[in-house]
């Protein structure tokens, strides 16, 4: 019988045999981008803008992209579904933005005050629930600052409470908390800037309760009701319909950060899923489909404190922003939210929710086929791969080696699926994926296992 020690050394050369395939393989597949990164380096730090960007042995750098599809500098095709990271629920370039998007041009870049703004507030007031008034921003970390700094005026309290596992921004006060620890996300953050900040393990109501009890100075809680950034463990709606009560039963307000869930869930995001209204919500991403706008809604009388014809006595909050209300974005989300509510009305939205659905049977199968522990949490149409346990929750999913994960996704992009970038484990599906993509990807998740060896490194 061989010793653990003997497996270990045998496994982890079978892993690094397979490594060495797939990262050749990839080497001889995308010399473009190799040149590139070098170029890409003199210029740009780490050859990318954004962490997320960036993986070994050196990330891709694209030309050209439609519908599901992408293509690289090297002229190889493959079929997106990282979505840049969710936003791309309709897909690249679909025909119904791009129209948007070029009649919106005749109104230039930035006029004073577009009309279609109202349009564009109108569809979210008419699609959101909790959304009564409305402000757009540029991205999600702006909106969530905003609907933050709105929540402290109008209550006139400091406390936040945030949930483990959840991610809301590039804030300094919200990098903590984002695993199961206390510790700070992201070197350069001041120790004191969470300070305001109270963590408490997610959906835990009696932790909740026993802090808001313990603590008169808090003036929300905020949270993902996807839990995206901790794993995609998602919500429970008799919990959220709950921690709903609870919040209204300690004067605390409730805002739902709908970055990453809003408009894919369902059109007016996990507040319409659930039936679940919270005071205030932030949406992005999806959105504006691609196009950069953020928002932040909630009800008339909490929005009042950006409201310039507020009553004497109101609070006053500063809410402003150069290009906030950009007519390309706004014109993109008009598009994208009539597009959503058609597709929700034509059950599309359900027959996406399912064909995720069936990829993630496929991946937890055949992993586990393999001998490899394999979850795969499954949300609408987004999906997260947790290997090392087949029963995980938060908790005990964290600290477990991602190396064999973030492997498999560079083999899957030598087979020309994005099913996700190897550093992010996020992959999202979008409308845009045919019938014929969500077969091929199928098929390829079994060939990749044979291909390269995968299947050899089970039950060790």
């Amino acid at each position: 019988m061989m010793s653990t020690d003997s497996a270990a050394i045998e496994n982890r050369n079978k892993y690094e045999t397979i490594r060495d395939r797939v990262v050749g393989d990839y080497l001889r597949k995308t010399p473009g981008s190799a040149q590139l990164h070098q170029q890409a380096r003199t210029v740009l730090a780490g050859g990318v803008s954004g962490n997320l960007r960036y993986f070994s042995p050196y990330p891709l750098y694209t030309k050209s992209a439609l519908g599901s599809r992408m293509t690289d500098v090297d002229g190889n095709d493959y079929i997106d579904s990282f979505s840049a990271n969710g936003p791309l629920l309709l897909g690249h370039n679909h025909p119904a933005l791009v129209e948007a998007v070029q009649a919106s041009q005749e109104l230039g870049a930035l006029p004073l005050n577009p009309a279609i703004m109202v349009e564009c507030a109108g569809l979210v007031q008419e699609i959101v629930p909790c959304a009564e008034r409305v402000r757009f921003l540029n991205t999600g970390t702006e909106a969530v600052m905003t609907a933050v700094r709105i929540a402290r005026a109008f209550t006139g309290k400091p406390g936040i409470v945030k949930f483990h596992g959840h991610y809301h921004g590039q804030d300094d006060q919200f990098l903590i908390g984002i695993d199961s620890s206390d510790a700070l996300f992201s070197a350069g953050v001041a120790p004191e800037a969470p300070a305001s900040i109270h963590l408490c393990r997610y959906l835990d109501l009696e932790q909740l309760e026993s802090l808001l009890q313990g603590n008169g100075e808090i003036a929300a809680v905020i949270m993902d009701p996807a839990m995206h950034a901790g794993g995609l463990w998602g919500s429970d709606g008799e919990k959220l319909a709950a921690l709903r009560q609870l919040t209204q039963q300690y004067g605390v307000l409730l805002i739902f950060d709908e970055v990453i869930s809003g408009c894919r869930l369902a059109p007016g995001g996990a507040q319409q899923q659930f039936g679940v209204t919270p005071d205030m919500v932030t949406m992005a991403k999806a959105l504006a489909a691609g196009e950069k706008l953020a928002l932040v809604a909630g009800s008339r009388e909490i929005m009042s404190v950006v409201d310039p014809l507020a009553e004497e006595g109101t609070p006053r909050v500063f809410q402003s922003g150069t290009v906030n209300d950009g007519p390309a974005a706004l014109a993109s989300a008009c598009a994208a939210l009539r597009t959503y509510r058609q597709l929700y009305q034509q059950g599309d939205y359900q027959r996406l929710e399912h064909r995720t659905g069936q990829i993630g049977q496929t991946l937890q199968e055949v992993f586990r086929s393999a001998g490899i522990a394999c979850q795969v949490n499954h949300l609408a149409s987004m999906l997260q791969i947790h290997l090392g346990g087949n029963e995980l929750n938060f908790e005990t999913a964290q600290g477990h080696d991602t190396q064999l994960l973030e492997l498999f996704y560079l083999a899957l992009i030598n087979e020309g699926v994005m099913l996700s970038l190897p550093t992010s484990n996020h992959i999202y599906f979008s409308f845009a994926h045919s019938e014929q993509d969500f077969e091929i990807i199928s098929n390829k998740i079994g060939e990749v296992f044979t291909r390269y060896g995968f299947d050899s490194l089970g039950n060790n």
